[in-house]
């Protein structure tokens, strides 16, 4: 089964919600909708459903508009989670389950028949909701509800699945649950599946591919990889994020950072010696304070150099577990020599990047400003045999200053003009 969405258009009144859409869902696929709140992700899926009537061939199935569909149809072809769901009636949790077998009954005042019973149960055993089967729907937490709507959907055995924010009433752990859940019937019985989420890491680890709306425009899709990228969610949500590939489950997963707030730069160039991880808070303060801040050198894979990559700072990059070249060397001195000022961090120092301290020294003799960061004194960095600590010793000596932290480094530095 093959949904199509097709230029599709869609307006509130005077307010266009959706504006030419298309895109296409295939048979055992599960795509994750996703966009800022009021980006149309679900009047998209109720357009999908056919709850909202969409210009006609605009959303079709294997060909055919859902606009032609029946009720019976529908209700065969897609089983829906909304939001939340509610009612008055006293039903049980059972009754709503198996209310999900109603488009299968040949006579619709027909009761239960042992299949629809067995079919019930099996699906309320997999969601964990068979032992509260004979409690009121109505006095259900609202995670619990959201477990029985989904047993309902499972229940209704449909070719597609479409959810609105399934766990969007659930623990974490009823959120893994829920979306392991929907995973497997998705990859073990070819189900396709359709959802709105909110949650870009659970998108990124459970769904193939995610369409991103933005002002009720496809702004992207593709694999995870592809769509939830530092650009496109900087220009869909306006945050800066950092994005990494998670080990375990090899998924990419997303750390917000701040939102996207430009620094109003005054001009001044700093760069940062550093390494090992003692760069990360210099490097964002930096930032933060309107300085233009370059880095170097750092070995590629070093933590540092992933910190300059995710900030888009300059860096001047060596192989890694290489020691400092001559010409990554050359290119250090020569961002020293363009920049107002150097700050060096307490960083751990080894034969391999000995010449970072030579450069700092560079520096102070060229008459650049030059500021260390105080170390913990009873955490040593020197893995030398005492040559790190003499070329500290020789950095103060020959003019470097210690600062003790940021906001003494930040009330030392200088500001505007070029160096």
């Amino acid at each position: 089964m093959t949904i199509e969405v097709s230029s599709l258009f869609y307006s509130f009144g005077e307010k266009e919600v959706l504006k030419d859409v298309s895109f296409d869902v295939s048979k055992g696929e599960f795509l994750g909708l996703m966009g800022p709140n009021g980006s149309g992700k679900t009047t998209l899926l109720r357009c999908m459903m056919n709850f909202l009537p969409a210009p006609s061939g605009a959303v079709s199935v294997d060909g055919s508009p859902v606009s032609s569909f029946s009720p019976i149809d529908l209700a065969q072809t897609f089983a829906v989670v909304p939001q939340s769901s509610s009612t008055d009636f006293l039903f049980s949790a059972y009754d709503i389950v198996m209310m999900g077998r109603m488009p299968h009954r040949k006579n619709k005042f027909a009761g239960p028949t042992r299949e629809d019973a067995a079919v019930v149960k099996t699906a309320m055993q997999r969601t964990n909701t068979w032992r509260f089967a004979t409690r009121p729907f109505f006095g259900l937490s609202g995670g619990e509800r959201q477990r029985v709507v989904v047993a309902r959907a499972i229940a209704q055995h449909p070719k597609a699945l479409l959810l609105d924010e399934p766990t969007v009433y659930l623990d974490i752990s009823g959120q893994l649950e829920i979306m392991d859940l929907i995973k497997s019937l998705n990859k073990e019985e070819g189900m396709t599946v359709v959802a709105v989420l909110h949650d870009v890491n659970l998108a990124a680890r459970y769904c193939d591919r995610i369409a991103l709306l933005s002002g009720g425009r496809l702004a992207s899709i593709g694999t995870p990889a592809e769509v939830l990228n530092p650009e496109t969610l900087q220009s869909v949500y306006g945050v800066d994020v950092i994005v990494r590939r998670d080990p375990f489950t090899n998924s990419i997963y997303v750390v917000p950072h701040s939102l996207a707030i430009a620094a109003v730069t005054h001009g001044s160039r700093v760069h940062l010696i550093c390494g090992g991880g003692t760069g990360g808070l210099p490097m964002k303060a930096l930032v933060d304070h309107g300085y233009s801040v370059s880095t170097g050198v750092l070995n590629v894979l070093d933590s540092d150099f992933e910190n300059a990559k995710d900030i888009h700072i300059a860096t001047v990059a060596e192989m890694p577990f290489a020691p400092v070249s001559e010409q990554a060397h050359g290119e250090n001195l020569r961002l020293i020599k363009e920049s107002n000022a150097v700050v060096v961090t307490p960083f751990p120092v080894g034969p391999g990047n000995m010449k970072n301290l030579e450069a700092a020294l560079f520096a102070v003799k060229a008459g650049k400003p030059v500021y260390l960061i105080s170390r913990d004194p009873n955490v040593s960095i020197d893995f030398v045999g005492g040559k790190a600590d003499a070329s500290i010793k020789e950095l103060v000596d020959s003019g470097a200053v210690v600062v003790k932290d940021m906001d003494d480094l930040m009330s030392r530095l200088p500001r505007g003009g070029a160096g």
